[in-house]
């Protein structure tokens, strides 16, 4: 079942059309409606780069391959068949440095988990071609992360990290290659400790189930744990970028028989039950993802999830990026619970995020001073408009 209350707002003929394109399915009526909008006067310019900021070419370029190729001018024709075969030959590539990674990985036994790019792309996407992603991303136990550096370095790659230590506010090492160009983002949790992240990486562990990758059988998270991981990261991101929302739609479209109830009530023991509620409005709104009847009452109930969701529409059809404060504002909103908030206020106003380092450069010795320094950098940065927006 579908949404029927839509987000109001008006829109431009190629937000229209991306939202029509960016999905892996079409329904005869989407298609009959791609090709009245193709046909009725499209900046093409502008909707290729406005699929491009959205990182959906790849599936704008299937959609309209199948629907209505011959209405595109031919620049937009060859800009959009480039990007698609470079596309799905670079993620075969990606994908399998991916597999040669974690064959490294198990044969030290360390246990890693894949996450975001080729898993999204081959399990719920259907096709490695059809999902932008840049860099790889792995999961693993935070004692396995000297050795898992050890191996990489061994292989090339060099971390981004001035420090081997690991603290409450760093989560991920991104080690780089610059022999194939590739990235590799290695995490021990799915975001700092300033975000007061729903989902901890500790929840995932239990739940992990096989799938295949290229013929060869990997780690993923449990249905349950991945769509949580979808909802919390959108959120965190402020669902700036329609290729997180596909990927919550595909997810959802490749769950037919997903235990909502069971999903929600662990969201709501998570604290993360307006986050989930949020991105399945979205999903359903946007992308058309079918959800059962009563989840679109659950979604319904919350005021709060139907105005952030306009504003993501709203943030869509201007296509403009979110602003640091802005984005911390929205997901001060999407808390529901008193104590969470209060954390989120005053980890985000304490914890060391790395630009206070370009204010005031401290000795590594005397780094806890930054706690006492934050806060400065917020006002001096942002003024007193910062406190005046987060407490309405």
């Amino acid at each position: 079942m579908r949404l029927e209350t839509r987000i109001s707002g008006s829109s431009t003929p190629e937000v229209d059309l991306m939202l029509c394109c960016a999905r892996t399915r079409s329904t005869p009526q989407t298609r009959v409606r791609i090709k009245e909008i193709a046909t009725q006067g499209v900046d093409w310019r502008a909707f290729v780069q406005l699929a491009t900021s959205h990182g959906v070419r790849p599936l704008v370029y299937q959609s309209l391959h199948s629907a209505c190729w011959e209405a595109l001018p031919e620049a937009a024709r060859q800009e959009l068949s480039h990007f698609y075969s470079a596309n799905s030959a670079k993620n075969r590539f990606l994908a399998g440095e991916l597999l040669y990674i974690l064959q490294l990985f198990e044969a030290e036994h360390i246990l890693a988990v894949p996450f975001k790019g080729p898993v999204l792309a081959a399990v719920f996407y259907r096709d490695l071609a059809l999902r932008e992603f840049t860099d790889l991303d792995i999961l693993i136990r935070e004692p396995d992360i000297p050795k898992a550096r050890e191996i990489l370095s061994n292989q090339g790659y060099r971390s981004s990290m001035a420090s081997g230590v690991i603290t409450p506010d760093v989560n991920v090492d991104e080690l780089h290659s610059a022999l194939t160009g590739i990235s590799v983002e290695l995490h021990w949790q799915f975001s700092p400790r300033r975000f007061v992240s729903s989902l901890a990486a500790e929840h995932v562990w239990n739940g992990i189930e096989p799938i295949v990758i290229l013929g060869r059988q990997v780690w993923s998270f449990s249905s349950q744990d991945m769509f949580l991981f979808l909802a919390v990261h959108g959120g965190k991101h402020s669902w700036s970028s329609l290729k997180w929302l596909c990927d919550l739609a595909e997810f959802i479209r490749s769950n037919p028989e997903l235990d909502w109830p069971r999903l929600f009530k662990r969201a709501e023991a998570l604290g993360a039950a307006r986050t989930c509620r949020l991105g399945i409005y979205l999903a359903a709104e946007l992308m058309q993802a079918e959800v059962p009847s009563s989840v679109v009452c659950a979604v319904r109930e919350d005021a709060q999830v139907r105005l952030l969701a306009q504003e993501v529409r709203q943030r869509i059809q201007e296509t403009r990026d979110v602003d640091p404060i802005e984005g911390q504002i929205f997901n001060l909103r999407l808390k529901e619970r008193f104590r969470d908030k209060v954390r989120y206020v005053f980890l985000q106003c304490t914890q060391y995020s790395g630009e206070e380092e370009r204010f005031l450069p401290l000795p590594s010795t005397l780094s806890f001073i930054y706690i006492f320094v934050r806060p400065i950098w917020l006002l001096r940065r942002y003024g007193f408009s910062v406190l005046k927006r987060m407490m309405r």
